[in-house]
């Protein structure tokens, strides 16, 4: 049985890793609401440029633009995106999970752009090929950092690097859950329209510059827009994850704390009655 100093020692060490869990629990709650709210600012954006998009190719303008383009696929580019720290739960492991399921369909060749820490050692652990690597965004997720993405990613399909290009993030839903979700990023897809809503879009709307010159303008614009909308989702689903489980840590060091408080209370409790039983047995030994 431990002794009472053994079990102090731990009920300290628990404590502390308490107080660690707690205040990263707070942590992630602030980060929380600053990524939830650019998360949920950037969907009406990227929903409102996705109907543009629509009403130009409803206009007959069909574009020759390079990020239109459908090859024959031989080579799939996957964006991977996760964090560059742990203690956040399950939500690295569903990422990467989705993302290795999606490779391992695949008949194609697939090359790697990878998005954090994780996801990079993760596949540099299963001796798959990485293309490109960047870091984890910083928090306010700055336009310099999703333009360095979007531009590579942009130039690798335009050049003929990849015939088509998905996207593996984690769509936030709610702070208890989060969709790991692989998307396709590119050739962007055309709607499907029949073609009185075609007409009927053509009818209400006029085009200037010129439909073509547009596109030019819209589509880098709109890789751009769902490159960074994955990075805002992903963080906000990140930061999520860390406060439920961090919050699971503290219940949990709280719980092992009575426990061992508790088994503290037993062996000392224990030990005053030897004593006491130890002194009465001396006592009467003298007596007789």
């Amino acid at each position: 049985m431990p002794s009472t100093r053994d079990i102090r020692r731990r009920i300290r060490g628990v404590k502390n890793i308490r107080q660690v869990t707690k205040a990263m629990n707070m942590i992630a709650a602030a980060r929380l609401r600053r990524a939830q709210t650019k998360a949920e600012a950037a969907r009406p954006y990227a929903e409102r440029l996705s109907a543009i998009l629509q009403d130009v190719f409803a206009s007959g303008a069909s574009a020759r633009h390079p990020l239109l383009a459908q090859r024959p696929v031989k080579r799939v580019g996957l964006v991977v995106v996760s964090s560059d720290r742990g203690l956040c739960g399950s939500f690295n492991a569903g990422i990467l999970r989705e993302a290795g399921r999606f490779v391992e369909e695949q008949t194609a060749d697939v090359g790697l752009i990878t998005v954090g820490r994780k996801a990079r050692e993760f596949f540099q652990r299963m001796e798959i090929t990485i293309d490109q690597s960047f870091p984890q965004p910083s928090r306010e997720v700055r336009l310099e950092e999703v333009g360095a993405i979007s531009k590579q990613i942009i130039t690798d399909y335009t050049s003929g690097k990849y015939d088509q290009i998905h996207l593996a993030y984690a769509r936030f839903i709610s702070v208890l859950k989060s969709e790991p979700t692989v998307t396709q990023l590119l050739p962007i897809p055309k709607p499907e329209t029949d073609g009185a809503a075609a007409v009927a879009r053509m009818v209400a709307y006029q085009f200037e510059p010129e439909a073509e010159e547009l596109l030019g303008a819209l589509l880098p614009q709109y890789v751009e827009v769902l490159a960074y909308g994955s990075l805002v989702e992903s963080l906000a689903s990140e930061q999520a994850a860390r406060m439920v489980a961090m919050k699971s840590a503290t219940d949990s060091a709280s719980d092992m704390i009575d426990a061992l408080t508790r088994k503290y209370n037993r062996v000392r409790q224990t030990a005053i009655t030897t004593q006491i039983l130890e002194v009465v047995s001396g006592a009467e030994a003298l007596e007789e």
